[in-house]
């Protein structure tokens, strides 16, 4: 039996930006204003931009079976950095930011695959992706009540 959700994780992991831009373009199309854009636009680089700090700050490598893929070898250093998952926080800020309507369902699903995804491949720690989550949803949530 081929193992369908390893590619759907290592897809999830080659091509996170093209994913989350995805995502992005759902909830524009859904409700398309130039304000909305630039929520969310600011709202996945702030999350990006938080997650990658904490990298930087705690410096904690990977689970050793992510770093044996050529995608970590050759990756920035930054890269090769556990804490928190940035996977985790931004498939999380949808949901923060979506948690007041019906669209938050099937982006929470997704986001708990994206989640569950980066622990079966072994790309992080359970307290990475945890922290990763619990980033994102608060900043998703934060500018819904802020500026929604």
């Amino acid at each position: 039996m081929k193992d369908y959700f390893r590619k759907f994780s290592l897809r999830i992991e080659k091509y996170a930006v093209e994913v989350f831009f995805l995502e992005f373009l759902i909830v524009f199309v859904l409700s398309p204003s130039i304000r909305m854009g630039a929520l969310l636009a600011f709202g996945v680089l702030f999350t990006t931009g938080v997650s990658e700090s904490l990298k930087l700050l705690f410096k904690e490598r990977r689970p050793h079976a992510a770093m044996e893929r050529a995608f970590y070898r050759r990756g920035f250093s930054i890269n090769k950095r556990s804490f928190p998952s940035t996977h985790a926080s931004i498939s999380m800020f949808f949901v923060g930011f979506l948690s007041n309507g019906l669209l938050a369902a099937p982006f929470l699903v997704f986001a708990l695959a994206v989640i569950y995804s980066r622990l079966y491949i072994k790309s992080h720690y359970p307290r990475d992706v945890a922290a990763g989550a619990l980033i994102g949803f608060l900043i998703g949530y934060a500018l819904l009540y802020l500026f929604v």
